[in-house]
């Protein structure tokens, strides 16, 4: 591990500490759509909500709520309205291209990525790319099974804002029994 990141480490988990302990809300509900606003498993705009690192990239970047461009210059954000990291659902998040998600470009099939929460690690493997239009928001359509998709702008090498968005899609290979197991306890006396 480089120095750069470990440092980078080291301040990522001091931010979830101090993050988890100004949250007195309830720990994430993972599973759950975040597609209301007031819904008490949607973090607070801004708290982090993962780390998530493409190995074989390079890419290690913290994840915060929200996806405005105040989130967007010192993060990579959790979509609004797409799934948190958990055993189903899609986890849209993005970044800009000419800060975290630069390296996408060189993305493949096959590439693992995971994204790393308070309560549990996830790891995906990606299937596919592709380049869509910035209104196309099927992309982010809520699925049953655990899906990763990554959105940056297109083409990488672009100078002013971007005519299309880069589309990374990925599936969860983390064992989904062991969700069942650990979600489904009987209570016990």
């Amino acid at each position: 591990m480089t120095r750069k990141t470990e440092k980078t480490r080291f301040w990522v988990i001091i931010a979830i500490i101090a993050s988890s302990l100004l949250l007195t809300v309830t720990p994430l509900c993972f599973g759950h759509s975040s597609q209301a606003a007031n819904d008490s498993s949607t973090p607070a705009n801004g708290a982090i909500v993962a780390q998530l690192e493409v190995p074989r990239l390079h890419i290690s970047v913290v994840v915060l709520e929200g996806s405005d461009p105040s989130i967007l210059a010192v993060a990579a954000g959790h979509i609004e309205g797409t799934s948190l990291p958990g055993p189903s659902g899609n986890v849209g998040i993005a970044a800009h291209r000419d800060t975290f998600f630069g390296s996408l470009r060189k993305i493949r099939p096959n590439d693992i990525i995971t994204v790393e929460t308070i309560n549990r690690n996830f790891t995906y493997v990606v299937n596919r790319t592709e380049v869509v239009a910035p209104t196309d928001i099927a992309v982010l359509r809520q699925t049953t099974d655990a899906e990763l998709t990554l959105v940056t702008c297109y083409p990488f090498h672009h100078n002013g804002p971007s005519p299309k968005r880069f589309i990374v899609h990925a599936t969860c290979i983390t064992n989904a029994s062991f969700w069942t197991s650990v979600t489904h306890k009987p209570d016990s006396e």
